[in-house]
């Protein structure tokens, strides 16, 4: 089995204002995608629109208020081989001093083939989350390179051209 993409950053805000950002959808979306579908409990819904027309969703697993939220992953787009449901990530927030938070996100099950575009992407995203919760504008969304595009780019499909 691969070994997951794990991705930590430091956020100058306390657990609770981080926790919003991962579980109110009007705060996803101010640093990931630009509509979201939050069912915020155990078997409840987990989805959001990237860009127009691309969505990522699965089912929250679990859900400890302001220490850990862990739901399955997957693109509806079949062009990445990644379907809802077939992967997890794991959030874990853990307080520190001075109303700082240290974010730990998790993605298991990712083929070998799919943790680069995962890791760089879930890098990106966690600057943006750590901009807004801090107050701050977010850098530019990562998404923006792909939007118009019919989906965001497989990285098989691109090895297997001659």
């Amino acid at each position: 089995m691969n070994e997951p993409v794990v991705v930590e950053i430091e956020v100058a805000a306390p657990t609770e204002v981080v926790w919003a950002f991962l579980t109110d959808p009007d705060e996803l979306v101010r640093w990931l995608g630009v509509a979201a579908t939050l069912e915020v409990h155990p078997g409840g819904t987990f989805r959001f629109e990237l860009f127009e027309g691309q969505f990522c969703s699965g089912r929250y697993v679990e859900v400890v208020p302001y220490r850990r939220v862990v739901f399955t992953w997957g693109w509806e787009d079949q062009a990445i081989p990644v379907p809802p449901g077939s992967t997890t990530v794991a959030i874990d927030l853990e307080p520190r001093l001075d109303q700082r938070t240290l974010v730990r996100l998790t993605h298991a099950g990712l083929d070998w083939e799919m943790r680069p575009l995962h890791a760089d992407g879930w890098s990106r995203y966690l600057e943006r989350l750590t901009a807004v919760a801090e107050g701050r504008t977010p850098p530019d969304d990562p998404s923006r390179a792909y939007q118009g595009a019919r989906a965001v780019p497989n990285p098989l499909a691109e090895r297997r051209q001659p």
